[in-house]
């Protein structure tokens, strides 16, 4: 891994639910980020390629958040376009694509969207691109349609077929409706990730990771457990139903879980099966999060001596990374780049 000068100016340890909270100011203050490693006691040990380490801090040469990519290749410039890929069962599933600069084979973040169609975490897309990663974001059927019933399940097979679908034809592909002469694209099949958050895209991804041979990296951006719900998640459950016109009926999709959908879907059971994957785990601050979510998910990786793994918490709240989009950029893609080689 390249190592670069971060100039870490002032550091200050708290304390989240008895989690260490590292806060560091870098790049002579310009980079503010707030990384947790679970440490001591048998609770924290985070491995990063293999090793066991304090913390996880971004290695950082070029800065893709905030800098413009200096080459333009006229000829296969950055683009973004719709699709749309087939089920297994050969249900449309629409989707869009962003290609970055030049012709080469990349890799391809997916993005898989939060359960309400919430935070698809788009605001990442221009660094990524910035860093010559490719980026798909897909929408589960039935989370904007009216054709089918969103589930949580049917959005995880959907993320599964997004993954078949880049894989296709060897991993080339043609931008749709580019001429007689279409323009095409090539991914990097041994560099897929899936990027999410909550339960849609963190746990899916996830679960996913854990299914599927073809997807060696995952983002997960604080996932959800599907575990008993507090009471007073019905409340909160029924005024996001009325705001949105039953648009979004949270209770109804945790309802309808078969017990085999919680069993496929039990993120702890899962980690044996992420043993060799890149998994980086991102938490926030929130307390019930740490203590219900993140605790246990680090744990049971560790107990599954989990040899890829890395954890950190920013400092945000449980809305999540609306104030740290250029810190949580300057993450993923330096982890992306520095420790899974995309």
């Amino acid at each position: 891994m390249k190592k670069h000068d971060l100039h870490a100016s002032e550091e200050q340890t708290i304390s989240v639910d008895g989690v260490p909270v590292v806060s560091r100011r870098m790049m002579a203050g310009s980079f503010a980020v707030m990384a947790a490693w679970l440490t001591g006691s048998g609770i924290g040990r985070a491995a990063t390629r293999g090793s066991a380490a304090g913390q996880y801090m971004p290695a950082i040469g070029t800065d893709y958040a905030t800098t413009d990519p200096v080459y333009f290749d006229p000829e296969f410039p950055p683009i973004h376009f719709p699709h749309s890929f087939k089920s297994k069962a050969g249900k449309p599933i629409q989707s869009f694509m962003w290609l970055a600069n030049g012709p080469e084979a990349k890799g391809c973040v997916i993005i898989s969207p939060q359960a309400n169609g919430g935070d698809s975490m788009d605001s990442l897309i221009p660094a990524i691109l910035s860093a010559g990663i490719n980026v798909m974001r897909f929408n589960p059927r039935g989370m904007w349609d009216e054709y089918e019933d969103y589930s949580i399940a049917g959005s995880l097979d959907d993320l599964l077929d997004a993954i078949a679908f880049l894989r296709e034809n060897g991993g080339r592909h043609a931008v749709p409706g580019s001429g007689d002469h279409p323009r095409q694209y090539q991914i990097d099949l041994d560099h897929i990730a899936v990027l999410g958050k909550s339960g849609g895209g963190g746990l899916n991804g996830l679960i996913a990771a854990s299914e599927s041979p073809y997807l060696n990296t995952m983002i997960a951006v604080e996932p959800a457990r599907l575990r008993v719900l507090p009471p007073y998640y019905d409340k909160h459950f029924e005024e996001v139903r009325v705001a949105t016109a039953g648009r979004i009926d949270q209770k109804k999709w945790f309802d309808k879980l078969t017990p085999a959908d919680r069993e496929r879907m039990d993120v702890l059971k899962a980690a044996p099966k992420l043993v060799d994957k890149n998994v980086l785990l991102i938490g926030s601050m929130d307390q019930d999060y740490v203590q219900n979510i993140h605790k246990p998910i680090v744990q049971a990786m560790n107990a599954a001596g989990a040899k890829h793994f890395s954890a950190m918490i920013l400092e945000a709240g449980n809305s999540f990374m609306l104030n740290k989009r250029i810190a949580l950029s300057r993450i993923v893609i330096s982890w992306l780049k520095n420790e899974c080689g995309f």
